[in-house]
């Protein structure tokens, strides 16, 4: 019975080194990705969600409301709120309180964009591309 919990103990604290490696490449995509993104705005208004994408607000939010946007489900909601000097984490923004619900939408543009339930209002964020302008 002990070698049995002795084994199970061995087991349970095992870190399979491709989860270890997949995490860490995740992480520093995170940092390069948000290092990018400060030195273009360093007030950037931004959400990292999916391991390492980011989208930010869209500033000319009126431009959605003639597309009908459609929820397709509740992704998640932010978890931490981003502070100088902190390393991004999945489900971190920079200017969305803890809480703040995260939607996907239908269509198209469903990888593109994301909906953020702020109030009774839904603000539309954009997947950013490195390799394409994301200043305002």
């Amino acid at each position: 019975m002990l070698v049995c919990i002795v084994l199970l103990l061995i087991v349970g604290c095992y870190k399979d080194p491709k989860i270890e490696g997949a995490n860490k490449i995740s992480q520093m995509e995170r940092t390069s990705t948000s290092e990018k993104i400060f030195k273009q705005n360093k007030d950037a208004d931004i959400l990292c969600v999916y391991g390492a994408r980011f989208y930010k607000r869209d500033e000319d939010q009126e431009q959605y409301k003639q597309m009908d946007l459609t929820i397709n489900h509740e992704l998640g909601e932010v978890r931490k709120e981003y502070k100088d000097g902190n390393t991004f984490e999945d489900y971190m923004a920079t200017k969305l309180q803890v809480g703040t619900k995260i939607f996907t939408i239908q269509g198209q543009m469903q990888s593109e964009l994301l909906l953020v339930k702020l109030g009774e209002k839904y603000i539309v964020y954009i997947y950013i591309r490195i390799n394409r302008s994301i200043g305002g």
